[in-house]
């Protein structure tokens, strides 16, 4: 059979079978499995993309709510339950749902919980920060504090010191830096919140943060190894796409304890009501702004980022961002810095890391980036490491409809096939 006529996928555990099985699980409401194969997670790269992938598909169910019944004092489940309930706020944000404050406050409380019962997993810290674009005003102090470099705005960077002293070059830590740059703000709350009013100053966040990206700082969490500049998970398709309604067991949970110091107070947050107006922030110019934000700390990531690390293409998502906002022609994928940035992740991270570390999200914008500037052999290479596995993004915004998206992809990857000469047979 022809390769051109094998028709990819998408499945969320790609080839990571273990997962796929413990999924299946999940579906019909059992955890047994999943807190198995949590317990035998040994490596950090791993375990953050595990926890991302069993909370999009657990965020439906009352199934981690079952868990903790069971062992209240488990540090994994306590994990599953903040992942849980960041995969829910975010998901009423973005339906604009009633109950989308008071969900944020839950998942702040348990994204707090388990920094305390798991004080070495960076995945709580990595919670506290995807629920920083829910303050897009930048109201908490935490999420003003000085940059670790003077062209990067105030932000959560204290939130993402702590996730990387616990695990350096976390992949999705960075991404949820980004999507926290996509929807600031930028101080327009108010004059505290534009001068970046901060518990540190710029010296200290920078020597924190750079120590948690230079050092292999503690395991992030029971039995988890330390990893050597891995490229992570990062943020599944699952965990960012569009959902058609809140979940049935979201819309019954109970809303969190009275306000505590830090945490989101009712009334208090920047967007206390969903849906809120559109407002100039939303117009081009303070867009092209956001999007210029996070271009310049893409760069910046990627080149504290060693050799094999996904952070080195960071740049690549930063321009299929500014592609689905503002168009192709904005995009510009037809430039040599577009080129550079392929050639770059190509050489710095598909070329180095291991196989079994490249995640299918990274896979598919590195062959989309290489196909987008005419780089046709290089994306052949990368295709065949996809698989039959894909992501619907970055190819869906190229497509007239999602369920369009797999015919990009396989458009793309014919073109570079046969770019590289006869067609291979399986």
């Amino acid at each position: 059979m022809a390769r051109e006529a094998a028709r990819p996928c998408y499945d969320p555990a790609g080839p990571d079978h273990a997962l796929r099985a413990v999924l299946q699980d999940l579906r019909t409401g059992r955890w047994m499995a999943m807190r198995t194969l949590l317990a035998e997670t040994t490596e950090a790269w791993r375990w953050t993309q595990r926890t991302q992938i069993l909370a999009a598909a657990a965020a439906g169910s009352d199934v981690v709510r079952a868990w903790l019944a069971e062992e209240p004092d488990c540090a994994h489940a306590a994990v599953m339950r903040a992942r849980v309930g960041v995969e829910r706020a975010l998901r009423a944000r973005r339906e604009r749902h009633l109950r989308a404050h008071e969900l944020w406050i839950e998942a702040w409380d348990a994204a707090q919980t388990a920094t305390g019962l798991a004080p070495r997993d960076p995945v709580p810290w990595i919670c506290l920060l995807a629920l920083a674009q829910l303050d897009p005003g930048q109201r908490w102090a935490e999420h003003r504090a000085d940059p670790p470099a003077p062209p990067l705005p105030p932000g959560p960077w204290e939130l993402l010191a702590e996730a990387a002293a616990r695990d350096p070059y976390n992949r999705e830590a960075h991404h949820r830096v980004l999507q926290f740059l996509y929807a600031r703000d930028g101080g327009r709350e108010g004059p505290a919140a534009a001068a970046g009013t901060a518990r540190s100053g710029v010296a200290e966040t920078a020597g924190r943060l750079g120590a948690g990206l230079q050092e292999a700082g503690g395991r992030p969490g029971p039995g988890v190894t330390e990893p050597a500049g891995h490229p992570g998970a990062g943020v599944t398709e699952a965990a960012v796409r569009p959902v058609a309604g809140l979940t049935e067991a979201a819309r019954r949970t109970g809303a969190g304890s009275e306000a505590a110091a830090g945490r989101p107070r009712t009334g208090a947050g920047p967007d206390g009501a969903p849906g809120r107006p559109r407002t100039g922030a939303d117009e081009p110019t303070g867009l092209q702004r956001r999007l210029d934000e996070a271009s310049g700390y893409a760069r910046w990531a990627a080149g504290q980022a060693p050799t094999g690390s996904a952070l080195h293409l960071l740049p690549l998502y930063v321009r299929v961002e500014r592609h689905r906002r503002l168009g192709e022609r904005q995009a510009r994928w037809t430039t040599e810095t577009a080129a550079r940035e392929a050639r770059t992740a190509l050489t710095s991270w598909f070329e180095q890391a291991p196989a079994d570390r490249r995640a299918q999200p990274d896979l598919n914008h590195l062959a989309h980036a290489l196909w987008s500037t005419g780089q046709y052999a290089a994306a052949a290479a990368v295709f065949e490491a996809i698989g039959p596995y894909f992501t619907p993004p970055p190819w869906l915004y190229r497509a007239r409809g999602r369920d369009r998206a797999v015919d990009v992809f396989t458009a793309a990857r014919d073109r570079c096939r046969i770019a590289t000469g006869p067609t291979r047979t399986t």
